[in-house]
């Protein structure tokens, strides 16, 4: 083997380790990436969950309050008529 060939060939070895590394950093990342992202993905499906489940107790209060609101409207004549009819028995 001449000069040239082995500095070819250590050469092109040191290039060949070199890439095997980077590959492997890469994966390595990726592989961060990827659980980072699962992670997020999780979080993001329990916070849709709870979206879901807020916007399920807003629309119950809501119609616990529009009824609410509606026996108020009833009530209101009544007790209005309640009280005049106390104030006329203290008069009386």
């Amino acid at each position: 083997m001449s000069e040239i060939e082995r500095l070819l060939t250590s050469t092109l070895a040191a290039l060949e380790q070199e890439l095997r590394q980077t590959q492997e950093a890469q994966a390595k990342t990726l592989s961060g990436q990827d659980q980072t992202l699962n992670a997020h993905a999780q979080a993001l499906r329990q916070i849709r969950q709870q979206i879901a489940s807020l916007s399920a107790q807003q629309r119950e209060s809501t119609q616990h309050l529009q009824h609410l609101s509606e026996l108020s409207t009833r009530l209101e004549p009544l007790l209005t008529r309640l009280n005049v009819m106390l104030c006329e028995k203290k008069k009386g």
